[in-house]
């Protein structure tokens, strides 16, 4: 291997460092000077100040505000703050979510065992999927929403933000901090911060914090002083005593910049030796050879080194956000909309001008005379020596003055978003179909700051799961909510469980390892709309045809539940929970107790009203039926002629009785004179169940009668 002493740190000392990391940042600051004072510039703008700048020349400080006066005003028109802001919001109003893929599981591992090669997916999919859950809600707890809208607010300005993410190892925990672009140092022409050989933080610390860090050495924090600076950089520091005023600090808060330098190194037998006497060297040495990669770690102070180690990262510890790839260092998004905006602000400010004089008026008076107006509440008195002065005719402001206001807003608009930050809706659009036309537009001029959010938030993902897997040695308890309920599960480093494995500590069954070799992809879930009008009337319609495809059982019930869930939460129904609860055991065509009562009256009702029809007659429409068929068969079989032929024959006394009211066997009897054959058991039967039919809707009707009165008492009230 090459002899990398002169061009690497890998043989510099750690007394060196210091020294060393300070060179590197004058030089990177003297080159990157351009580039600050337009970062200067461009921060005064956002803050409302369009005539403040650092002159060259001068070399200071020049506001041309300061000489405006209320009849002289400049006004600053904010359209490229509002426009700069209307882009962050559509990037951050979209939930940007990170899914982790599932671990391949190769079917050639199991054989002919089908039953083990299922369960070794579902196991994977399940651990991807509380790892997916896990990445979500540590999202939640680092605010990483509400930290990438502050990074999108500042890349607009300086071209690039910054994030960085390490690991508390006494905590076993994520932190996570945004810095703007003065604060960090590094190539700028590079395209990539990862190709940098250096990446080096220099922010303000209070002393007192610096010397109660235990990490740094004892001995070096001794000759470290305060020397209060607001920033590392000259020109942030003369911007923050402009914006907060240069004031002395009081001895007990004292400052000092403290610098913190990752320095890309490559492995020889001279870091080699360094890096085995750390602790966690064996670690950092695993699976690397020669030539590999290491991140060494210089904490600075005041050019006094405090602290000098090797990390184990496979890189730095920054994820940066740009608008547009490229050079780090680039043109910022906000100067696109400057020099128009200036324009528009020295145009706005002479009409204002003039609309003063307008309203004061314009007098004519001749050479040398004077005069005083003098206004009072009972009116305008002049007082004029000899000849009276004559106001002149007040002139309106030409068209062309709001033609050329109206010009440079569109300028403005076509380099930014207008629906979304100025409202500029076009007059007669009100259908939120329309707006959401408008809104996909926007997204589709958007789609590369779009990409590059993503893979910012992609990176972010990954050194998650990479810190989590080297620093989370004990199981955490991970809490979400699904479908209202609130689900747990453990989570564990894969390297640490690993571990606990070697040394047989025992670890619970069901814990989730978490691996930095899982692939992370990020989905954006924007919603079937951008506007919330427009994602009602799309899960309006969506509900429509998911309903269609119920009906012939194409898909599951489930899934209809889960869209009622999801159409709860669109609409921001509050007691969604409490609604999705009673669907809990609940199946298409069960009744319960009191909607069976319900029916049972009902029918009873129904029964009431059709008795005594043709449908369902009663009891003495059958026996008038039964008695026309008696006698039709009679007629039939000729006993009426018989009966005449012995009617001259001596009659003895006879008794009349009916045929319904004869008892089972005299029916039989009767019948069987006539000629026809009954069954006396199927008469029995027949009696049984009519007098049981009768006893039954007697019943009904009169719990029908006893609910009425009810219901009219509380319709009453």
């Amino acid at each position: 291997m090459s002899d990398l002493s002169y061009y690497s740190t890998n043989t510099v000392k750690t007394e060196d460092m210091g020294q060393v990391v300070e060179d590197i940042m004058r030089v990177q600051f003297d080159k990157r000077r351009g580039f600050e004072r337009r970062w200067y510039d461009n921060n005064f703008f956002d803050d409302g100040y369009h005539f403040r700048f650092l002159s060259r020349s001068e070399n200071k400080i020049v506001d041309l505000s300061e000489r405006q006066s209320i009849y002289a005003p400049m006004r600053a028109i904010p359209i490229a703050s509002r426009q700069i802001r209307g882009v962050a919001n559509l990037l951050t109003g979209q939930n940007l979510v990170p899914v982790v893929y599932p671990e391949e599981v190769s079917k050639s591992q199991f054989g002919d065992l089908e039953d083990e090669y299922t369960e070794a997916l579902k196991e994977a999919k399940k651990v991807a999927r509380s790892s997916g859950h896990w990445l979500e809600e540590e999202f939640k707890e680092q605010m990483i929403r509400e930290k990438l809208a502050f990074m999108s607010i500042l890349t607009p300005k300086h071209s690039v933000s910054y994030m960085q993410i390490w690991p508390d190892a006494l905590k076993e925990k994520i932190k996570t901090q945004v810095y703007d672009a003065f604060d960090i140092y590094l190539d700028g022409t590079l395209t990539d911060i990862y190709d940098s050989p250096y990446i080096i933080k220099a922010i303000p610390m209070f002393i007192s914090q610096i010397k109660a860090n235990e990490m740094f050495d004892k001995t070096q924090l001794e000759k470290i002083n305060p020397d209060n600076r607001q920033a590392s950089s000259d020109i942030k520091q003369a911007y923050l005593n402009a914006k907060y005023y240069q004031m002395g600090e009081v001895e007990r808060a004292a400052k000092l910049i403290l610098k913190e330098a990752f320095l890309k190194e490559y492995l020889n037998s001279a870091n080699m030796a360094r890096i085995a006497r750390q602790k966690d060297g064996a670690q950092i040495l695993k699976d690397k050879d020669e030539g590999d990669q290491v991140i060494r770690q210089v904490f600075v102070a005041g050019n006094v080194w405090l602290k000098d180690t090797y990390l184990n990262l496979p890189d730095y510890p920054f994820v940066d956000l740009r608008f547009e790839p490229g050079p780090i260092y680039s043109v910022p998004f906000i100067e696109r909309f400057i020099p128009q905006n200036k324009s528009l602000d020295l145009v706005v400010s002479r009409l204002e001008r003039w609309i003063n004089t307008m309203a004061g008026g314009a007098w004519l008076k001749r050479q040398g005379e004077q005069f005083e107006i003098t206004n009072q509440a009972g009116g305008q008195v002049i007082e004029y020596q000899t000849i009276a002065p004559v106001q002149a005719k007040v002139v309106d402001a030409p068209p062309m003055l709001f033609n050329f206001i109206n010009l440079l807003q569109g300028f403005m608009e076509q380099q930014g978003v207008a629906t979304s930050a100025l409202s500029a809706i076009p007059k007669g659009v009100k259908a939120h179909a329309a707006i959401e036309s408008l809104k996909e537009t926007e997204y589709a001029n958007l789609a590369i700051p779009i990409l590059m959010i993503k893979g910012t938030v992609k990176r972010i993902a990954e050194k998650f799961m990479d810190l989590a897997d080297n620093y989370f040695i004990t199981p955490k308890t991970v809490y979400y909510l699904e479908k209202g309920e609130p689900q747990y599960f453990d989570i564990i480093g894969n390297s640490a469980l690993e571990k606990r494995k070697e040394v047989n500590v025992e670890t619970p069954g069901n814990v989730i390892p978490i691996k930095k070799d899982y692939k992370v992809e990020i989905e954006i879930q924007s919603g079937a709309g951008y506007t919330r009008e427009g994602k009602k009337e799309a899960a309006l319609q969506l509900g429509e045809y998911i309903l269609k495809l119920a009906e012939i059982g194409a898909i599951p019930p489930e899934a209809i539940k889960k869209f009622f869930q999801t159409v709860l939460e669109t609409y921001q129904f509050g007691a969604t929970s409490e609604i999705m609860e009673t669907f809990e055991g609940f199946e298409a065509g069960q009744m319960t107790d009191d909607q069976l009562d319900k029916l049972k009256v009902a029918i009873a009702e129904v029964l009431s009203d059709l008795k005594g029809s043709e449908i369902l007659p009663d009891s003495e429409q059958r026996v008038e039926e039964t008695k026309v068929g008696v006698a039709e068969a009679i007629r039939d079989t000729g006993l009426m002629d018989q009966k005449q032929e012995s009617q001259q024959e001596e009659k003895p006394p006879s008794r009349s009785i009916s045929f319904k009211d004869l008892p089972a066997s005299g029916k039989v009897q009767l019948a069987g004179q006539a000629g026809i054959q009954l069954d006396e058991q199927e008469i029995s039967a027949d009696e049984q169940e009519e007098k049981q039919q009768e006893a039954d809707i007697q019943e009904r009707q009169m719990k029908v009668q006893e609910r009425r009165p009810a219901n009219a008492t509380n319709q009453k009230r």
